[in-house]
């Protein structure tokens, strides 16, 4: 190691020291030891460091920063693209029920590790199809079943499916072009809001979701239905969004608001319950236990 790659990697010496023991920083910092112009160089380096530390140190942050990166985050995206057709309905609702494989990211991890020489085993053909449709599509927006000839049959006017429903959802929020509607912290306000839309909307919350600060809500279209989003903070489990559909149009059975239906999908939980006329699915990037911490 000379000494202008030992002046790279000591650049990135923490001021605490906590990488001294680091077999990298350890050679950099026995060469500085021995040369007396790098040895000032270094300490110069340390005291601007730690002078800049204390600095920062004496600066407050506001209390609301937190809610207004979040609300900031949420407002630069944009609305849910739309199908222009019924083919396009068909494939986006087709694609939305493909779910990428758990080993895929270790897979890709591995070919790249690959020389270039190396030849990569082509993929079957819908899974080369899926990831960049999915990026396309961004929001599934229906789905469809098969009829007896076998060819794709669109069902506009069919009950959405709460895993659809879901996985509608995650794909909007994740979308770039995400946005929402209106940002309050005081989520009766957006009830209202929802309520003068004639959208769904919540007659009673959770306990736990009750005493949560509101960040904003909007409109969520899945197939034609309409339906509500509102999205709250929770300092400990994070952001938390809540989607309701009227349960006319929402398929399948669950149970009451007292015993939701919690399922863990990868990062996601969800818990999902009826009441009333309406369909409630919680969803958070969180585990099970947290989410059922708010009922």
């Amino acid at each position: 190691m000379d000494k202008e790659q030992a002046r790279f990697i000591l650049h990135s010496f923490r001021p605490d020291g906590a990488d001294a023991n680091d077999h990298d920083f350890a050679k950099a910092l026995a060469l500085a030891m021995e040369d007396r112009e790098l040895c000032e160089w270094l300490a110069n380096e340390r005291a601007f460091d730690a002078g800049f530390a204390k600095a920062l140190a004496t600066v407050e942050l506001p209390e609301d920063l937190r809610l207004n990166i979040i609300g900031c985050l949420a407002a630069e995206r944009g609305g849910i693209p739309q199908a222009d057709d019924n083919l396009d309905c068909a494939l986006i609702g087709a694609v939305s029920l493909i779910q990428a494989p758990p080993e895929l990211r270790m897979q890709v991890l591995t070919a790249m590790e690959r020389t270039l020489t190396a030849r990569v085993p082509r993929k079957p053909f819908l899974q080369r199809l899926t990831m960049p449709l999915a990026a396309a599509a961004g929001v599934a927006l229906a789905f469809f079943l098969t009829n007896n000839s076998g060819q794709p049959e669109i069902t506009a006017n069919r009950k959405l499916p709460v895993d659809v429903v879901q996985a509608n959802f995650i794909r909007a929020f994740e979308s770039p072009d995400f946005t929402l509607d209106e940002k309050r912290e005081d989520h009766r306000d957006l009830i209202k809001s929802l309520k003068e839309r004639k959208l769904p909307c919540p007659c009673s919350l959770p306990d736990g979701l009750a005493k949560m600060k509101g960040i904003g809500c909007r409109e969520l279209v899945i197939n034609g239905k309409r339906g509500s989003l509102i999205c709250f903070d929770e300092r400990t489990k994070g952001v938390v969004h809540l989607v309701v559909f009227r349960r006319e149009d929402v398929d399948g059975d669950l149970p009451d608001n007292e015993h939701p239906q919690m399922v863990q999908n990868g990062r996601w939980a969800t818990a999902s319950w009826q009441h009333h006329q309406n369909v409630f699915i919680l969803i958070a990037a969180t585990d099970v236990q947290k989410l059922a911490s708010l009922f």
